[in-house]
């Protein structure tokens, strides 16, 4: 710093010295020239201009209306290179341009003083709208809060700490940019204090006032949000704070902003559970009839007729009571898988599987309500283990064999395989029906989606199966996919583990 103050004062010598020099020589050709001598002194006056618009500083523009006044006297009054002033009227002369000169000193350097304000307004009103702007893309608290610590140490060379209350764990979240190695004095015990008690503390306060750091609250009307920490080395200017309360200003209200975001989200997704609750209910209600009356009334007829019917009728009947009741069955564990989900608590309970046992198992729970649909599995010729939820993947494959089953003539055929594809577990479950319409794709793993199909039987389920599947693959870590087969006829359903 003194050496940065040695080399301007240098400068501002020299500038002054060499304008002097100047002017000096300019004034003695106009002389040359028998131009009056108090047409010469405007030449001076111009010179002390030049200088205090040079150096910017009223002090040498003073000291240099007493050289030049020196300087004119000397070589320009008689008698010449003599200070004795031989004629009165030029100490009047003198007198004049002393005066003038000193109160032009003083105009220009409130001119300069003004017109430097007005740079550094336009500066700081650039840099507040360049920062209000970027505060407009930004979402998530500790992107806001990055953003705050960078704009305070790129635009005024502040390093900052930011603490926010996080209401799950009721405890203060620290941001920081540890490339600043000064953020790791500030005292955490510090911001829970003045957080707990919504006053300033640390650094020119009554509250460990040695500190380097100062603590404020972050606030927003009565509520207070957090604390922000402020390092004093070196020592903030006036303008500083100004600069530090705009920002946290135009942080507060990015917070504000995403307080708000995160209530519309949550009001959405209230709405959203609502829709699906209904939705949920009016299907179950009109899904769980049908089996429900089939169920009672085969084993009504049952019970009446027992020794009319002859084993073949009675066999038909439980047969039926047999597929309603495993589809309730099957309409049950999907519901419970849902709510699971919604709630967060669909737990894994994975280890390695053997590949065949788990598509045997989704054959033979798919086998009583197959009908006249053909069935078939290419199984590895090795014994291939994958570390899965068995019980969850067997669902899947089910919901698959299922849905396969309802959209396709009952003369289709299905089939069920399992390849291994760029060192990743893939099973598929494909059909030669009538494929997907391109308008559901986009759209298929959404809850209560359902394609019309020319079987009856068809429209029965809630539209959940696929939406829960794509849900337990997720939660494995895969992928779920389903497309039209290339030759067009029928569709693929897959997943990656």
């Amino acid at each position: 710093m003194k050496n940065k103050n040695s080399t301007t004062l240098l400068r501002h010598f020299f500038i002054t010295i060499a304008i002097i020099f100047i002017r000096t020589l300019v004034s003695l050709f106009f002389v040359e020239l028998h131009i009056r001598t108090e047409n010469i002194i405007m030449i001076y006056l111009l010179g002390v201009l030049f200088i205090v618009i040079e150096t910017k500083q009223l002090v040498w523009g003073i000291a240099s209306s007493f050289i030049s006044i020196i300087t004119f006297n000397y070589c320009f009054t008689q008698p010449l290179y003599s200070l004795h002033i031989h004629d009165p009227n030029y100490i009047i002369t003198i007198i004049i341009f002393l005066i003038v000169s000193i109160i032009t000193n003083i105009l220009m350097g409130k001119l300069q003083k003004h017109a430097a304000i007005a740079r550094y307004n336009e500066q700081q009103t650039l840099a507040f709208y360049e920062i209000s702007k970027s505060f407009l893309n930004l979402s998530g608290i500790q992107t806001i809060f990055m953003h705050t610590i960078h704009a305070l140490y790129e635009y005024q060379n502040i390093i900052s700490v930011l603490y926010y209350f996080d209401e799950k764990s009721k405890q203060l979240q620290r941001y920081q940019d540890d490339a600043l190695p000064l953020a790791l004095h500030v005292v955490d015990e510090l911001a829970a204090w003045c957080y707990k008690h919504q006053k300033a503390c640390g650094h020119a306060t009554a509250i460990n006032g040695s500190e380097q750091w100062s603590y404020h609250p972050l606030c927003h009307g009565e509520e207070i949000l957090g604390v922000y920490a402020i390092s004093h080395t070196p020592e903030l200017t006036k303008e500083n704070e100004l600069f530090i309360h705009t920002l946290i200003a135009q942080m507060v209200m990015a917070l504000e902003r995403e307080q708000l975001y995160a209530q519309q989200e949550q009001s959405r997704i209230a709405i959203e559970k609502e829709k699906l609750r209904n939705n949920l209910l009016r299907s179950l209600s009109h899904d769980l009839r049908t089996p429900l009356t089939n169920i009672a009334g085969s084993s009504a007829v049952l019970l009446e007729n027992d020794d009319v019917f002859d084993s073949e009728m009675k066999k038909k009947l439980m047969k039926s009571i047999s597929s309603d009741a495993q589809w309730l069955t099957q309409l049950v564990e999907n519901l419970l898988n849902m709510t699971r989900i919604q709630d967060g608590r669909l737990l894994l309970s994975k280890r390695c599987e053997v590949v065949d046992d788990i598509i045997c198992e989704a054959l033979q729970r798919c086998e009583s309500r197959k009908g006249s649909h053909t069935i078939s599995a290419h199984l590895p010729e090795t014994i291939q283990l994958v570390n899965m939820d068995g019980q969850l993947i067997i669902q899947v494959l089910v919901n698959f064999i299922d849905n396969a089953i309802k959209h396709t003539q009952p003369t289709s055929h299905i089939d069920i395989s399992f390849t291994q594809k760029k060192g990743k577990a893939c099973f598929e479950v494909s059909d030669d029906g009538n494929g997907i319409p391109d308008n559901m794709i986009d759209t298929l793993f959404d809850s209560f989606v359902t394609t019309k199909s020319e079987r009856s039987d068809a429209k029965r389920g809630v539209g959940l199966g696929l939406s829960i599947s794509k849900a337990i693959i997720e939660a494995h870590g895969g992928t779920i996919y389903a497309h039209n087969r290339a030759d067009g006829h029928g569709a693929i359903f897959g997943f990656y583990l």
